[in-house]
């Protein structure tokens, strides 16, 4: 009941061939609307039931208030399991491409919009209430030189990162593997230089600790089992 069959058998017609529509790779849940779809998704994985959630609700907290939406108008291209969660919101402009990766989840109110390209590769979670956002929206110049600058910059997320809650990443962001943000921090440069192992944060984000990780090991098969859909 809680599954909307509505815009799910419609994302899927559009989506994909009829006999990987059949499959249900994406579901809508209610309380979330894919407001348009002009775009594509790509499957880069053998398609299955569930493998893409908009709107599910995997967190403690439970009640919604159903603002979660989607517009696909570029590429939304799928290594694995992504579960958008309660009240999330997904923005993909024309020419835009959003990889994202194995057990990708995005916790409540976290916004994604992409002008350019955002990566996030496998293993990565979001808290709530984070902003992922590659364009400045708004055309910026520096009259030092009298050059307009880029709007629109690449995200990059490395693999086995986790973001804490209220963190948000704008255009230029690159992180390494096994990294680790704190909450209420502002990620806007390279900081592959910084090395694996590492939390950072902060307005902006530096170096906070070296040499710690967070215990993916003794999670992979919870989160797995967690994240997976089932009728």
């Amino acid at each position: 009941m809680s599954i909307d069959w509505f815009q799910t058998l419609l994302i899927n017609f559009k989506a994909f061939t009829l006999k990987n529509a059949l499959l249900l790779p994406v579901i809508v849940y209610r309380g979330f609307k894919i407001v348009q779809f002009k775009g594509s998704i790509q499957l880069n994985v053998t398609p299955k039931f569930g493998l893409i959630g908009f709107g599910q609700s995997y967190e403690i907290f439970q009640r919604k208030k159903g603002i979660g939406e989607a517009t696909i108008n570029g590429i939304l291209r799928i290594n694995g399991k992504v579960q958008f969660g309660l009240d999330t919101k997904v923005f993909i402009n024309n020419d835009a491409v959003l990889e994202l990766g194995h057990i990708n989840s995005f916790a409540s109110r976290t916004e994604i919009i992409c002008f350019k390209n955002i990566i996030i590769h496998d293993w990565v979670q979001f808290g709530t209430d984070c902003l992922i956002v590659d364009t400045n929206f708004h055309g910026l110049k520096d009259l030092s030189i009298n050059s307009c600058l880029d709007m629109n910059k690449k995200i990059e997320i490395g693999a086995y990162n986790y973001i804490g809650a209220r963190t948000t990443i704008k255009g230029n962001t690159q992180t390494p593997e096994n990294c680790l943000i704190a909450t209420n921090s502002l990620c806007n440069k390279n900081y592959l230089i910084l090395g694996e192992n590492i939390l950072i944060g902060g307005i902006p984000s530096k170096l906070i600790k070296e040499h710690i990780v967070r215990d993916w090991e003794s999670e992979n098969e919870a989160l797995e089992k967690y994240l997976t859909i089932k009728l």
